[in-house]
């Protein structure tokens, strides 16, 4: 909680400091929902059965501020909360819960610009914090810290107005859970997960709103 204060403050000194000084300054969102489940049916000779398969829903919200000091060049940050809870399709009372919050500080750099429309690439540091929670009560500190590139696209409709979007992605990522057992055995578990991801399908495509002051 603590680091999601000093975030909060970061992002409004920034907003602050880049609106006094009448810099072009731009503020987008976007948000993401999904839900799977089903069932895998079994017929033979002998039995029929019927199993249900996982229930899983995810729920991302998020805003990106950022300030162009010059036409092709810009900073800013991410900001998003992400939510997503598993079910086990046979047995709804066994589940895992993550919850995380996203601090994303980047760096954008516009190669082609002009009154409608302007294409660039963004790099950025992912600094991830959250929990991981199971039917157990077991609590687990979900840390993710990387890096990634990503194609960006913006197309203005209004002086005002633009439609922001993001395809493809080239990342590195450092995931660390860790578990602490204060019980009957004290225990500390740490699992640490390194991810390279090339990313260019469609499941990579983002869209956002964006407007500009």
């Amino acid at each position: 909680m603590r680091n999601l204060f000093k975030t909060m403050a970061i992002v409004a000194a920034l907003t602050a400091a880049c609106t006094s000084a009448k810099a072009q300054l731009y503020l987008s969102g976007n948000m993401s929902m999904i839900n799977s489940s089903g069932e895998t049916e079994r017929v033979d000779p002998n039995q029929n059965q019927t199993y249900e398969k996982d229930h899983g829903n995810t729920f991302n919200i998020g805003t990106e501020i950022g300030y162009y000091f010059n036409e092709n060049m810009a900073f800013g940050a991410d900001v998003s909360l992400s939510h997503n809870k598993n079910k086990n399709g046979n047995d709804k009372n066994i589940w895992t819960a993550n919850n995380k919050f996203y601090f994303n500080p980047f760096f954008r750099y516009d190669f082609i610009t002009n009154d409608k429309i302007s294409l660039g690439a963004k790099a950025e540091a992912i600094l991830g914090f959250g929990k991981t929670k199971n039917h157990d009560s077991d609590l687990y500190k979900d840390n993710e810290f990387g890096v990634s590139i990503t194609p960006v696209f913006n197309y203005k409709f209004t002086p005002h107005w633009s439609a922001g979007v993001e395809f493809g992605k080239l990342s590195y990522t450092h995931r660390n859970i860790k578990n602490e057992d204060n019980g009957a055995v004290n225990y500390t578990k740490t699992d640490i997960t390194n991810t390279w991801l090339c990313n260019l399908t469609l499941k990579s495509l983002t869209f956002s709103v964006v407007y500009t002051f």
